[in-house]
């Protein structure tokens, strides 16, 4: 078997575009994110960091649901 996932390129690189690192987060919602939220949210920022209207935080907000170990999460699906 091949390992050539370890080795894969951004699927993005090599067409002149510049990566940008962005993060979403749920906020207070717990209900299903959309494909089409998402997408929206996806437009929005890239019109944000195009326009250089981006707000950025070093900080990413902090959830009210309590913190939970993913190891204990799966081990009790």
């Amino acid at each position: 078997m091949s390992n050539e996932i370890d080795k894969a390129e951004c699927p993005f690189s090599g067409h002149g575009e510049e990566l940008v690192n962005v993060k979403f987060f749920r906020g207070r919602r717990d209900d299903i994110i959309t494909v089409d939220e998402i997408h929206e949210q996806f437009r929005s920022a890239k019109m944000q960091h195009r326009q250089r209207t981006a707000t950025i935080s070093k900080q990413a907000p902090v959830s009210d649901h309590p913190v939970m170990d993913m190891r204990e999460f799966v081990a009790a699906l």
